[in-house]
């Protein structure tokens, strides 16, 4: 009797463990985007991981042109990317990747600067983005900043046109500019839309009431599905950096009501810079 009640404490144990084992959560790592490009200039880009479990990061052969700090953590943190400037390379690409402390999930991200690939474009087709930060700044006749021009800015609402601007571009190299007018109305303005992936140019041009172009060609800096960041002069010696994020994806009635509605001409804004 005894030796039965022992074993039937032995299985109760066994069933207790297989059970606690069971329970245990599953090993979970994932990141907002797998992709993060940078221009040729050294440049810095955070990163959110999202996690549940000890993690852990290894750089893709030995890549020694970037860091990843930290390269541990548990749960949920932010990591910061930094690379080097290109110097006289085409472009590189390299990636690191996040593993969970057990090994069991594994997650990896690509890293590349100056690359040529003609992809970047093609994330903000058709899609809304709104403007989140800007920065500004004045040059003198030497194209040295003047230090006291120099404003930033921080928006918390990219719907609010008041505090910026809402771009929506479409597959048809045409896009529409949202503006706030005077704090009580609103007015779409078209425009075409070229870009040079192999210049990272991006070319914009609209129409004026002086039936001229106003044209701005904008270095972009990044374009992923989220952040897009470019830089143009649109003034004569002022120039401006915008951060736009995502914040949605245009539907085609969308696109056919906002057509009607770009009607106006805009009224230039400063010097007309050509290609």
């Amino acid at each position: 009797m005894k030796k039965k009640i022992n074993a039937l404490k032995a299985a109760l144990f066994l069933l207790a463990i297989v059970s606690l084992v069971g329970c245990r959560k599953k090993e979970e790592i994932s990141v907002l985007v797998d992709h993060l490009w940078f221009p040729k200039e050294a440049g810095v880009q955070d990163l959110e991981i999202t996690a549940n479990c000890k993690w852990t990061i290894s750089i893709d052969d030995d890549a020694d042109w970037y860091t990843v700090d930290p390269m541990s953590g548990k749960n949920d943190k932010k990591i910061l990317v930094t690379v080097q400037a290109l110097g006289d390379l085409p472009s590189r690409t390299s990636s690191f990747t996040i593993s969970s402390a057990k090994g069991t999930v594994q997650q990896q991200v690509r890293v590349s600067q100056n690359t040529d690939e003609p992809t970047e474009l093609r994330s903000i087709t058709d899609m809304v983005f709104g403007v989140t930060s800007v920065t500004h700044w004045n040059v003198d006749y030497f194209g040295e900043m003047i230090e006291e021009s120099y404003r930033h800015k921080e928006f918390d609402n990219p719907y609010d046109t008041a505090s910026g601007y809402v771009m929506y571009f479409f597959q048809d190299s045409i896009g529409i500019q949202r503006d706030n007018v005077n704090g009580d109305s609103t007015t779409y303005y078209s425009f075409k839309y070229a870009f040079d992936p192999y210049s990272r140019i991006l070319h914009i041009e609209f129409e004026t009431l002086t039936d001229t172009s106003e044209i701005y060609n904008a270095p972009v800096l990044i374009a992923t599905e989220d952040l897009f960041r470019f830089q143009h002069e649109y003034m004569p010696m002022r120039w401006e950096i915008s951060d736009m994020r995502k914040i949605g994806t245009l539907l085609p009635n969308q696109k056919t009501r906002m057509m009607r509605q770009a009607t106006k001409k805009r009224k230039p804004k400063g010097g007309v810079f050509q290609f």
